[in-house]
């Protein structure tokens, strides 16, 4: 990539910006504002990538998935974006995605960025994956165009290193056991999530071993996604204290609840933090829904936020609460990875659970050039500032190990 020659204002306020337009674009005046802004996108790329490993939830079973790794150029300069597109369907083709992103190539940034904030709106119809999607490689190219990073754009300051959660997608007990061993031997032992399945002998069991292998001091959630169904808030309430009382220190989603119903649910809950996921999707909508006292810590879904900016506004709006935020994962294997870290940075969060892995991102870390987060030693995510999100890739070697690739 070249190196970014213009000359831009230095300072931008990256909040508190009325309108539809992004804070970063509608910060910009005089003639450096409208060189910038009518930079033209010229090339739209999709890499699908493939991931044949199953994974298991309350709800069904993945055994295979088809990510899209996309690259969006305006001339020399580019962004990566990264989106789980498909489970299930080794024949997906992106004949919708490449109609969604057709309309956006040509266009000026001033223009994809308009078109993009007209459907990040309450009652908008266009797919959540397609809209975060572009929103991460549009801010990621247009970090690049300034040679500014993509959290200073966002506003986010946040710079101490956060750790990495290890996330168990099984329910038999033998291999959620040599997975938290893996955890171990990752260095990622001291937090762990696990998936819950709505029965409460067999997700007892699996806390059981979790808690055996990993110890008393680890952090270990479940995430049940809404799975204890018919349940009143008191037999709720007394399946999560004899959770508590075996080692759980946090559960996400663990039925479907309205809101005085999560604020109750964790009044009952003593100790054990409650995670609101559901409520919050997509960003827009959960700024208006959330309300302090539903849980402790409130988790900011990859694939399901729509826009890095209402996110962001989600993040404060959760600390002027006295909660804390965590970033969570959509099984992302790739350069979402990496995005997802440094908002989780920037933002202070608990923990980031959008990590790469060992086993689904082998083939997108050999194609690795440079990425400006890292795991440390400890198993804690560190982040040094880049322009945009700053991942670098061989694209030729990602052609080859890609299952199909589409210029739009």
């Amino acid at each position: 990539m070249k190196t970014n020659r213009r000359k831009f204002i230095k300072s931008i306020s990256a909040l508190g910006i009325a309108g539809a337009t992004y804070p970063w674009l509608s910060s910009y005046v005089g003639k450096t504002r409208n060189e910038y802004l009518n930079e033209k996108i010229t090339k739209i790329e999709i890499f699908r990538y493939d991931i044949n490993i199953p994974r298991y939830f309350s709800w069904g079973t993945w055994h295979n998935r088809q990510h899209f790794f996309i690259k969006i150029s305006s001339g020399d300069f580019y962004g990566w974006t990264e989106t789980p597109a498909s489970k299930n369907n080794p024949d997906f083709t992106p004949t919708d995605w490449v109609k969604y992103l057709k309309q956006f190539k040509g266009l000026t940034l001033r223009e994809a960025q308009k078109l993009l904030a007209s459907e990040q709106v309450l009652g908008s119809k266009r797919s959540l994956k397609m809209l975060e999607s572009l929103d991460m490689g549009l801010l990621d190219l247009s970090g690049r165009l300034q040679n500014k990073s993509a959290t200073e754009l966002l506003g986010l300051s946040g710079r101490s290193p956060v750790p990495g959660l290890y996330c168990i997608l099984d329910k038999d007990e033998k291999k959620v056991r040599e997975e938290a061993e893996k955890s171990i031997e990752q260095h990622l032992g001291h937090h762990m999530k696990f998936k819950m399945y709505g029965n409460q002998e067999v997700d007892l069991k699996l806390l059981n071993s979790v808690r055996d292998v990993l110890g008393e001091e680890a952090t270990v959630i479940s995430d049940v996604n809404k799975g204890y169904k018919n349940k009143t808030l008191k037999q709720l309430g007394a399946i999560l204290n004899t959770f508590r009382n075996n080692g759980l220190n946090a559960i996400e989603d663990p039925a479907h609840l309205n809101v005085n119903q999560w604020i109750e649910l964790q009044k009952l809950s003593g100790n054990l933090d409650l995670i609101p996921d559901a409520p919050l999707r997509p960003a827009w909508k959960g700024l208006q829904v959330i309300k302090s006292g539903m849980g402790r810590i409130y988790n900011l879904h990859p694939s399901t936020m729509g826009s890095f900016k209402h996110t962001v506004q989600l993040v404060h709006k959760v600390q002027e609460m006295n909660a804390k935020v965590m970033i969570g994962d959509d099984s992302l294997v790739g350069p979402a990875c990496s995005a997802w870290q440094q908002i989780a940075v920037g933002a202070g969060a608990t923990w980031v659970e959008a990590i790469e892995k060992k086993e689904d991102s082998k083939k997108y870390l050999d194609c690795l050039i440079h990425k400006p987060t890292k795991k440390e030693s400890h198993g804690y995510y560190s982040f040094k500032p880049k322009a945009g999100f700053g991942v670098e890739l061989d694209t030729d070697r990602l052609k080859k190990v890609s299952e199909l690739y589409v210029e739009v």
